[in-house]
């Protein structure tokens, strides 16, 4: 199945959606709800990008961390 989601403006009471080429489909199903803005603009997508990474020493010590909390025990406790 194929899905596009995307956040258009209504201009003049109406909507235009262009499909990708390689969208085949002989039917599809619209579903339009209204979309609150946030005030700031950011979407979602935007965030995350900009969110902070691991370093790869960071990424090696949570591994290490998380596979040896996988060895744990809970009969232990």
């Amino acid at each position: 199945m194929n899905v596009i989601r995307k956040i258009e403006d209504v201009k003049s009471g109406s909507v235009k959606i262009d499909l990708p080429d390689d969208f085949h489909a002989k039917r599809v199903e619209i579903i339009i709800s209204s979309v609150e803005d946030s005030g700031n603009g950011q979407r979602l997508s935007d965030l995350l990008l900009e969110a902070p990474t691991l370093t790869d020493n960071e990424l090696r010590e949570y591994s290490r961390v998380r596979d040896q909390m996988s060895q744990w025990n809970v009969k232990e406790f």
